[in-house]
């Protein structure tokens, strides 16, 4: 089994394999593993007309996705553990939804063993939520979004490509920071902004006094959900954060049920932000560790 590094040109033919099946979780889409690419050392395989993914953190023992597509999914998943094994390697599925939980036990029944990997829950929430931020439980959220629009002469607008150097030249001076993460997320926002027009993404931007304080970008993830992967703003425009949150799905995702803003890694300060807007649910994700060197 040849594992390829996933690159820009792969978009089509990892797309083709995650059209064949319902999406659920954030971490299945094209656009994640690109821009996570080099922190996570993502690389796919074609089995059996199924896609394998593999990825393997810095410093972490490489771990694999469950086979995506239409094809042989046990005889994808057996070639896969089976090439582990061969290079040493325990193996192990990581971000698995319920539903992929439950058809590896079927397929596979006891072979196993599936834990639960609560820092890496999708936050989904109602859109009309995001929107009206209606209720006591998002009063704060109206508060920001209320000093933002009435201290900053302010204006939303949807990427294109023409935005990409001013979006970029605004983001580096706001960005700093040391984490070898968030630089390698910095260096995919920068190579995903110069990509704009091959990509399937939907952005928005928004500017205070003239000035861009703000962007984000996503893209439809299945038929009742969109996906947020990117929000970023500058920290000292007070609201910008909220503002760009509650303009982008109202101008763009308002006739979309839901919006996955994706994980909170276990990162305290990330977690807060994503609870404080009080999600209507979770996609749960899996972790399956074969049990013995026999399938």
């Amino acid at each position: 089994m040849n594992f390829t590094p996933i690159e820009l040109s792969h978009k089509d033919k990892i797309n083709y394999y995650l059209k064949a099946q319902i999406i659920e979780s954030s971490e299945l889409t094209f656009t994640t593993m690109y821009i996570w690419r080099n922190a996570f050392n993502f690389a796919f395989a074609e089995v059996d007309d199924c896609l394998i993914i593999k990825a393997q953190d810095n410093g972490f023992p490489p771990s694999l996705r469950c086979p995506l597509g239409s094809g042989d999914k046990k005889s994808a998943v057996e070639k896969a553990c089976k090439h582990f094994l061969k290079i040493g390697e325990k193996p192990r599925f990581y971000g698995i939804t319920e539903n992929m939980a439950e058809a590896l036990g079927e397929l596979f029944a006891d072979k196993f063993i599936i834990r639960e990997m609560e820092d890496y829950s999708d936050y989904v929430y109602k859109s009309e939520r995001l929107i009206n931020l209606s209720g006591k439980k998002l009063h704060s959220k109206r508060n920001h979004l209320n000093t933002f629009k009435n201290n900053y002469k302010h204006e939303y607008s949807k990427i294109t490509t023409a935005d990409s150097k001013d979006i970029i030249n605004a983001y580096d001076k706001w960005f700093s920071s040391d984490d070898m993460y968030l630089l390698s997320e910095r260096g995919s926002i920068i190579d995903i902004l110069n990509n704009y027009d091959k990509l399937d993404l939907v952005g928005g931007k928004l500017t205070a006094n003239g000035e861009i304080c703000a962007f984000t970008m996503g893209e439809q993830l299945n038929e009742n959900t969109a996906v947020v992967h990117i929000e970023k703003a500058n920290t000292d425009v007070k609201g910008a954060y909220a503002a760009i949150n509650q303009m982008y799905v109202q101008n763009e995702w308002s006739h979309i049920e839901n919006i996955n803003r994706e994980e909170d890694c276990g990162i305290e300060g990330l977690r807060k932000a994503k609870q404080s807007y009080y999600p209507d649910f979770m996609i749960k994700k899996y972790k399956a560790t074969l049990k013995d060197e026999i399938l």
